[in-house]
Formats: C-alpha cells, structure tokens, sequence
C-alpha cells in the first residue's frame, strides 16, 4: 500500500473491474483519457486485469486502485507505465472515475505518491506524463505538482472525429527532491 495525505494505493482488485469499467465507458469520464472513447467490454476489462498481473511480475508496469483515506471510497486507478530499468524512466497517467472526486485535491495527492513510489522505490531518473492538449484542468494540474512541459505529439489521438495533440510533460528526480523533499 502507498499512502498519500488524503489517498491511499493499492494494487488493482479484480473484484473492482465492473466499477473501472463502467467509468471508462461513461463519456464524462473518457472524454479526455489518452487511451480513447471506444467502448470497453467485459472480456476486455479481464484482459486488462490479466495483463496487469503479467506486467507487475515483470516490472514493467505497477497500475493501482485509488482509495480515499478517509472512508475507503474507491475513486479511480493510476499508475506507472513503461517502466525502463536501464535508462531510469516511465510513464505516469491517473484517472478519478468517480465524478464528484474530481476537483476535490486527490488527483494531486494521487500523483504525489505516484511520483515519490517511482523516484524512491523503483529508483527512476525521469517520470513523463502526457494530456491531451485541450484537457486545461489536466495540464494546470501537471503542471503545479512540479511537471515541465518538453515537448508536443502532434495530432497523437484520433477523438470524437478529429486528430488532437498530446503534450508530454515529465519530472527529474532532483526536481522532485527539491519540491517534495525526502520522506523519512
């Protein structure tokens, strides 16, 4: 488990999958995730979670359930993506699936302990995580956590009958350190 100040994490429970699922299929949600708008069924949902299993095991992929500290709510799922050992980074990417947990600072205090997991437990140099340019609530989220924009994908996404840029942002581990310090 890794705790934040207001969330905790814990890795993803397949007795949750119907929950994920139907946030990924709700258009409110999916309206700004990367991986797009096309309907998840339930034989893919299972794959998902098998294929989680698979990645934990091999280290390249640590995805977590989202839960608030205060009551347990499940709210959504996060995680570090494309885990390179070698060169010392990975992707970031977050979604708060419950609709009236958004805006609320677990996103924030979720990408935190995302972020402090990936520097301190796995040893990453860099941590990248991309939004869609026209997502301005994401972008000014990543970017008050401490993320720098470095670069554009563009047209990466093809969304609701147009192509639509990704902007990466990513973080160094001492630009973490120096934000964030050191937890004891």
């Amino acid at each position: 488990m890794l705790k934040g100040e207001q969330v905790y994490l814990v890795p993803l429970d397949r007795a949750n999958a119907e929950t994920a699922r139907a946030w990924i299929n709700d258009p409110d949600v999916n309206e700004w995730l990367l991986s797009g708008q096309i309907p998840i069924s339930r034989d893919g949902e299972i794959a998902f979670y098998s294929a989680d299993e698979s990645d934990r095991a091999a280290g390249s992929a640590y995805r977590f359930e989202i839960h608030v500290a205060e009551d347990d709510r499940y709210i959504g799922n996060c995680g570090v993506e494309q885990v390179d050992r070698t060169h010392r980074h990975a992707e970031i990417g977050i979604c708060i699936g419950s609709l009236p947990d958004q805006n609320r600072g677990f996103g924030r205090d979720t990408l935190v302990t995302l972020l402090r997991f990936g520097f301190d437990t796995l040893g990453l140099h860099r941590i990248a995580i991309l939004a869609n340019s026209e997502n301005e609530r994401a972008l000014h989220l990543y970017r008050a956590v401490g993320f720098t924009e470095v670069g554009r994908e563009r047209e990466a996404v093809y969304m609701r009958g147009r192509f639509r840029d990704h902007v990466v942002l990513d973080m160094l581990d001492r630009e973490f350190r120096e934000r964030y310090g050191v937890q004891e």
